[in-house]
């Protein structure tokens, strides 16, 4: 006949849980003493999983920068042109900025001309803003960097929820 399991105090399961959240929230490693500090990878063999490989993803983010910079243009054209759509264009515009800095900048792009009556206008911002949020899910999912495929994925995101208020 098999032993009957102890039960666990509520007592002990808490003081676990708590004492499992402090070594957390502390940061420890357990295998720090034995790979070393993780400050220079080179040394002890360590690789922190969110370091940028080396140029790796410089010709990828340059392309998202100039993708981000382009659609950044044309929000700022299209409140320019249509005055009513300032509102909507402009944190558009501020959430782009936001990111090319994240990004490390681009030249500013060229502001395209604005045609049309103003639904075709906010039409084709929503179509440019649309294929920007898909390159950067694509750039997320190609990115060997972990750091900047979630950077990348928080920048589609961000895009999403502002597209959601054109």
């Amino acid at each position: 006949m098999p032993a009957r399991a102890t039960p666990i105090t509520r007592r002990a399961l808490v003081t676990g849980s708590l004492a499992g959240a402090a070594l957390l929230a502390t940061g420890c490693d357990p295998v720090d003493g034995l790979l070393g500090d993780d400050d220079d990878p080179g040394v002890s063999g360590a690789v922190t999983p969110t370091a940028p490989a080396v140029d790796a993803d410089s010709d990828l983010v340059a392309e998202v920068a100039t993708a981000v910079a382009s659609v950044a243009a044309l929000a700022t054209a299209t409140g320019t042109s249509y005055p009513p759509l300032a509102p909507t264009t402009t944190r558009l515009a501020t959430l782009h900025a936001a990111h090319l800095a994240e990004l490390g900048g681009a030249d500013p792009a060229t502001p395209p001309a604005v045609a049309g009556n103003r639904a075709t206008a906010l039409q084709g911002l929503d179509q440019a803003e649309t294929r920007l949020q898909d390159r950067l899910v694509q750039a997320a999912g190609g990115a060997e960097s972990g750091a900047l495929a979630q950077l990348l994925a928080s920048m589609a995101a961000a895009v999403a929820q502002q597209r959601a208020a054109l």
